[in-house]
């Protein structure tokens, strides 16, 4: 909320601001990968223009651009801060690209592009690695300089030699199958005099020696991770199934709600504790189930969003954590997945028109002064009609969240009666409407198409403010 509690604010100014909706979560390099780039090195790509129109370029000094008219066709960047700007005809900006240091630019100043049009390209053709990691383990990183020691780890008993080819050094492999009395654990007595445990799983490559000495960020172990199954159609759809009903996952992923420093505490019941230290003090706590695996490590940065162990991401998380904007994406992104490893392209909007008529409710959260109670679902419409009756009266409104229904709840629970009634459960809607005393007001399509009225749409479609057209003075 912008204002504080009495603030005094001028009519149609912004009382809330949404920011779950433009939040998108970055992507970021993985934890213990290495970094092959320095600090401040320019990294170049090709830059196409998305905008039809002429280009003109321009250097950032201060808090302004500075027009560069005398850029030409193979010029060199050395400076930071260099823009193409696409015009149109009329000289209005469509589009800004900005050109890295170390690019070649392509166009000359205030030459016609379309779009595609190549503006720079790097200098070489070869391409800038920045990061290298290994995507199919997880390594186990030494915090701190020190000696290794080994708990439980005991060759032939709890763990088995293995050859690599590589290095051409044997290794020592965890077992499958441990008896429970043994707990392999690497201990790390660390220069300062202190103590750390890493617990090593099943199946882990110990790359550390007992008795050895290590450095900071050396790998001690590598645990491998799950390897996915192939999928094909009819095991898919039952999937999208899941998405379209909006069911919760059975083991669901943990998701950070907000950001902030990962640490571990101590763990409760065989669960491992995930404490998340945001800036601003807010402290979240989470618990990794037996059957989970946890995909962060201590001293990382998450952001809001960001999945903390494996399992299936909920949909209905992703809605009260990130918003609206980011379930559309995920939702979309996941149906989608589905049909595009049979060949099948199906366009986003046909799905988005699915989801959109999910999120169409909204659960009331505080009731106001208002006829709904606290926990109602209800469609937009109703919401915004009633809160401005008891606005015009003075009133206190409802306020409410977003809610996601499948779409046979959604289909059920429509405003109309005969929208409603021509699903499912058509006695039961039928028999609530007539105790209720329920009017159907016809206001969508589906209940107009239905008895034959014409359908509302184009001029006739439900708006929340009515527009006027200024008349043509010429």
């Amino acid at each position: 909320l912008p204002y504080k509690n009495g603030a005094q604010v001028d009519e149609a100014e912004s009382i809330v601001e949404t920011i779950k909706d433009g939040w998108n979560v970055p992507n970021r390099i993985p934890f213990a990968s290495e970094i092959m780039v320095e600090d401040g090195a320019p990294v170049t790509q090709k830059i196409m223009a998305k905008e039809y129109g002429n280009v003109k370029y321009f250097l950032l000094k201060g808090d302004y651009l500075e027009r560069h008219d005398e850029i030409k066709k193979g010029y060199k960047v050395e400076e930071k801060g260099l823009f193409a700007v696409v015009v149109d005809t009329e000289g209005r900006e469509a589009i800004r690209h900005y050109i890295a240091r170390g690019s070649i630019v392509e166009a000359d100043d205030d030459a016609p592009v379309e779009t595609q049009t190549l503006l720079a390209r790097p200098e070489s053709d070869e391409s800038t690695v920045i990061a290298e990691w290994d995507p199919y383990s997880n390594p186990i990183i030494s915090e701190s300089s020190g000696t290794v020691q080994f708990e439980d780890i005991i060759p032939g008993v709890t763990a088995s030699e293995q050859f690599d080819e590589l290095t051409g050094k044997t290794r020592l492999m965890i077992n499958e199958y441990i008896s429970p009395e043994y707990k392999p654990t690497i201990v790390l007595a660390t220069d300062d005099g202190n103590i750390i445990r890493y617990a090593v799983e099943a199946k882990t490559a110990v790359y550390a020696q007992n008795g050895a000495e290590v450095k900071v960020a050396d790998v001690l172990a590598k645990t491998p991770k799950a390897l996915q199954k192939s999928r094909d159609i009819t095991g898919g759809l039952p999937r999208v199934s899941e998405l379209f009903e909006a069911r919760r996952p059975k083991e669901v992923a943990l998701i950070a709600e907000v950001d902030g420093i990962v640490s571990f505490g101590k763990p409760l019941r065989g669960k491992q504790r995930i404490i998340i230290s945001s800036e601003n003090g807010i402290i979240k706590e989470y618990f990794v189930d037996k059957n989970l695996v946890s995909l962060v490590n201590p001293g990382e940065f998450v952001h809001a969003g960001e999945r903390l162990s494996t399992g299936q991401m909920s949909s209905h998380e992703i809605l009260r954590i990130l918003g609206v904007k980011a379930l559309y994406n995920y939702l979309v992104s996941e149906v989608q997945q589905v049909y595009r490893r049979q060949g099948v392209n199906i366009a986003d909007k046909h799905v988005e028109v699915i989801f959109t008529q999910m999120v169409r409710q909204i659960k009331i959260v505080r009731s106001g002064d208002t006829k709904f109670i606290e926990g109602d679902l209800i469609s937009k419409v109703k919401f915004k009609i009633e809160n401005a009756k008891i606005l015009r009266l003075g009133g206190e409104p409802a306020i409410a969240e977003p809610f996601l229904v499948g779409i046979t709840r959604a289909s059920v629970s429509a405003d109309s009666i005969i929208s409603a009634a021509s699903f499912q459960d058509t006695t039961k809607v039928l028999t609530e409407a007539a105790v209720s005393a329920k009017v159907d007001d016809l206001t969508d399509m589906k209940e107009n198409v239905i008895i034959g009225r014409t359908i509302p749409v184009g001029t006739g479609i439900y708006k929340d403010q009515e527009i006027q057209f200024a008349e043509d003075q010429e």
